[in-house]
């Protein structure tokens, strides 16, 4: 069977209803279910279209793979997020430890470095700590 423009668009925005919000997965998803009917026998434009969604088990698994999709982008912005954290909180505390050091040496720039420790703190550290909790916190009521 061949598939019309209007075909398309209208297997795209019945995903777009059914809550695939990822484009790049509803482009995925589109491309599958138009080789799929396609492919098909079928001469009737909604049989094929029909049999291509109970291929990918209904909506309701076109949900659950976007749901599936969402977690593992979470995770991988997660695992880069936790990166960035992990080398800010080193920087942090070896400015605030060379600071303190200096501090009772009573070496110069001792006041600068504890500052600039302590900043990084304020401004990166906690900020990116309390950031991170709210994203696991929303992920844990979506699941």
């Amino acid at each position: 069977m061949i598939l019309t423009d209007q075909n398309i668009d209208y297997i795209s925005k019945n995903l777009e209803l059914y809550g695939l919000k990822n484009q790049e997965l509803r482009e995925d998803i589109l491309d599958h279910i138009c080789i799929h009917i396609e492919n098909s026998e079928a001469t009737n434009f909604e049989l094929a279209y029909q049999a291509a969604i109970q291929k990918f088990g209904g909506y309701l698994n076109i949900n659950h793979i976007q749901t599936e999709t969402n977690v593992q982008l979470y995770f991988k912005a997660s695992k880069n997020r936790m990166k960035l954290s992990f080398a800010i909180e080193l920087l942090t505390s070896m400015f605030i430890l060379t600071g303190c050091f200096f501090k009772i040496m009573q070496w110069p720039y001792a006041g600068l470095i504890l500052f600039s420790g302590f900043a990084l703190l304020i401004l990166l550290a906690l900020p990116l700590y309390f950031y991170t909790r709210y994203k696991e916190k929303l992920l844990k009521y979506q699941s």
